[in-house]
């Protein structure tokens, strides 16, 4: 009998980060790089990377995501925050 590899369940990680987490620090450093240099780019990176390391140790898949849509922030994808929409309706033009 052959043994199942556990990696099945496992989800994707860059740098240690999600690609959400990830694509949130490549907006940060692109903007810094447009607007300032390369080396305050590149300090943003690895502090951005170290912080969300840390704040995200211990916690749930997609911790950041929901904490952005807790406090208001739109997110492609997902109905529109409670701090926003005061109801929900299943037609279009109603709020």
């Amino acid at each position: 009998m052959k043994k199942c590899q556990r990696t099945i369940d496992k989800p994707l990680l860059v740098f240690g980060l999600e690609p959400e987490d990830v694509g949130i620090l490549a907006l940060a450093c692109g903007a810094m790089i447009l607007f300032f240099d390369t080396f305050y780019a590149g300090i943003v990176f690895f502090g951005g990377w170290l912080l969300l390391r840390l704040l995200k140790q211990g916690k749930p898949q997609g911790y950041i995501v929901h904490l952005l849509y807790k406090h208001g922030i739109k997110v492609k994808g997902l109905i529109a925050p409670p701090k926003i929409a005061k109801r929900y309706s299943i037609f279009k033009g109603e709020e």
